[in-house]
């Protein structure tokens, strides 16, 4: 009887800018782990080091399925670019993303606000929306 394995599960992140005036806001929306890592990364710093007006740069999380524990770098880089720059980073996560951030104790570095809608993730597999990787 030949082995039968799941097709593999496909990583799909879009990352999108908004700017309204000062505030600058990137929002994420699928899986952010090593595979779809670089553009989040580029969007994130890109954001946090621009030379224009920004003063607050927002980071929505709230459609994030999935948060790997090493794409969280990311924020404290942008959290110390935006620091360097005057500027105020925000993060908006609900459900197990919030509670990834909570656990890792990075609420006590970054502004996080609790979001009241939260991404749902549609998965096959029982297994947790964060990764400790």
């Amino acid at each position: 009887m030949p082995l039968r394995f799941a097709p593999p599960r496909t990583r799909h992140l879009a990352v999108t800018s908004h700017r309204s005036g000062p505030v600058h806001t990137i929002a994420a929306q699928g899986h952010i782990d090593l595979a779809t890592d670089a553009p989040w990364h580029d969007h994130l710093i890109d954001a946090a080091t621009s030379v224009d007006g920004t003063t607050h740069l927002v980071v929505d999380l709230t459609d994030v399925t999935y948060l790997s524990w090493a794409s969280t770098a990311a924020l404290i880089r942008a959290h110390h670019a935006c620091a360097a720059r005057g500027r105020h980073l925000v993060v908006r996560a609900g459900g197990a993303i919030l509670t990834g951030l909570r656990l890792t104790r990075l609420d006590h570095t970054l502004t996080i606000t609790p979001a009241t809608t939260t991404a749902r993730t549609a998965t096959a597999h029982n297994h947790s929306e964060w990764l400790i990787a």
